[in-house]
C-alpha cells in the first residue's frame, strides 16, 4: 500500500531488507527544521508576529520525545541533537513573544515546557518572570523553590546565577548567593525599580532579535 503511494515516498529493496524513501516534506522533522529556518530569516526581516506563527507552527510538529522508543546507539547522537533544536526554537520563541509584552499569553506554554524539562534553569526564569509580570510574583517564587528543590534533591547541585539574581530581584534583596537576610526595604522604590528592570530586559530582547 505504501509503494502504491504517489505522494514523494516508495517502498525499495535494500539487500534482504526494505527501505521507505520519504521526501522530507513528508516527514516532520525535516518540516520543523525548514520552519525554523524560515522563522529565523523572518524575524531578522523584522515580521516578528509572523516568526512567532512559524515557531508555534514548527512546535506543533512534535508529538513526544524525538526517536521514541527505539534502542539504537548510533540514533542516540541523531536524538539529542534533535531535541536540542526543538528547544532552541522554544527559546526563540519566549524571546519573541516577551519582546512583543505577551508574557501573559506564555505562561501556559511555559508551564508544559517546565514541566517537560525539570533542570532546565533557563525556563524555569522565564515562567516566573511571566508570572511576576502578570502580578503573580508569588508563584513566581514558588515556581523557582521548587526548580531549587529539584535540582538540590535529584541532582545534588545548586541553581545557578540566573535563578539566584532573578529570585533576589523579586523578593527585592541584593543578589548573593548564600542565604539572604531580611533588611527594611522600601517596596515603591523596589516595585517602581522592578518595572524598569523589565522595560530594560525587553529593549534588550528586541535588539537582540534586530541585531541577530
Amino acid at each position: 500500500m505504501l509503494a502504491l503511494d504517489d505522494a514523494g515516498q516508495r517502498i525499495i529493496r535494500h539487500g534482504t531488507s526494505y527501505v521507505l524513501e520519504a521526501a522530507e516534506e513528508r516527514v516532520d522533522a525535516f518540516r520543523f527544521r525548514a520552519i525554523c529556518a524560515q522563522a529565523n530569516s523572518t524575524s531578522h526581516g523584522g515580521e516578528f508576529e509572523r516568526a512567532i506563527g512559524l515557531l508555534r507552527d514548527a512546535l506543533s510538529l512534535w508529538r513526544g520525545p524525538a526517536i521514541q522508543d527505539i534502542t539504537s546507539p548510533t540514533l542516540n547522537a541523531e536524538k539529542s541533537a534533535w531535541e536540542e533544536a526543538k528547544l532552541r526554537a522554544v527559546e526563540r520563541l519566549v524571546t519573541l513573544e516577551f519582546a512583543r509584552g505577551h508574557h501573559s499569553v506564555m505562561i501556559p506554554d511555559l508551564h508544559a515546557w517546565a514541566r517537560q524539562y525539570p533542570y532546565h534553569e533557563k525556563l524555569h526564569c522565564h515562567l516566573a518572570e511571566a508570572l511576576h509580570i502578570g502580578s503573580r510574583t508569588a508563584e513566581s517564587l514558588q515556581v523557582l523553590a521548587r526548580l531549587r528543590a529539584t535540582l538540590r534533591d535529584e541532582l545534588g547541585i545548586d541553581a545557578g546565577q540566573e535563578v539566584h539574581e532573578l529570585e533576589s530581584r523579586l523578593t527585592g534583596r541584593p543578589g548573593e548567593l548564600t542565604a539572604p537576610v531580611d533588611v527594611p526595604v522600601n517596596l515603591q522604590a523596589v516595585e517602581a525599580l522592578q518595572r524598569a528592570l523589565t522595560e530594560t530586559t525587553r529593549a534588550l530582547q528586541l535588539l537582540q532579535i534586530l541585531t541577530g
